[in-house]
């Protein structure tokens, strides 16, 4: 997986376990590059830590979706959500829960009805009416 270039500013799941802390699973944001190529990413718990290259991976970016993502509901914690779209890996469409927070301020983290909760993007989450 070294295919696809890292940048200041990317996106990044931890999908490796070579660097300490047991961080694998966390998502995150590349602030700088501590050498040629393994970069320091600010987690969305607001922690900065230095990893290996091959731990990270590059979440791809959601397509901006014309108009449709300034919708008329706002996403608030506690709404009842169903997935609508499949931008989030893990093929949850169809799936319905209730947001429990943003963990980046923008993406919602959503409690689904199985009692898992997965950080999804937000274009992916329709909400129900009540």
């Amino acid at each position: 997986p070294g295919s696809n270039a890292l940048k200041v500013g990317t996106r990044v799941e931890i999908t490796g376990s070579l660097t300490p802390g047991g961080h694998k699973g966390k998502r995150g944001e590349i602030t700088e590059f501590v050498d040629a190529e393994n970069p320091a990413v600010r987690l969305d718990d607001g922690h900065t830590v230095s990893f290996y290259r091959a731990d990270v991976s590059a979440i791809p970016a959601p397509a901006p979706l014309g108009g449709l993502s300034k919708g008329p509901t706002a996403l608030k914690v506690g709404q009842r959500v169903e997935i609508a779209g499949a931008l989030t890996p893990g093929g949850h469409r169809g799936k319905k829960g209730k947001i429990l927070r943003f963990p980046d301020n923008e993406n919602p983290e959503v409690q689904l009805e199985d009692g898992t909760a997965v950080n999804f993007y937000k274009a992916d989450i329709s909400v129900l009416s009540e």
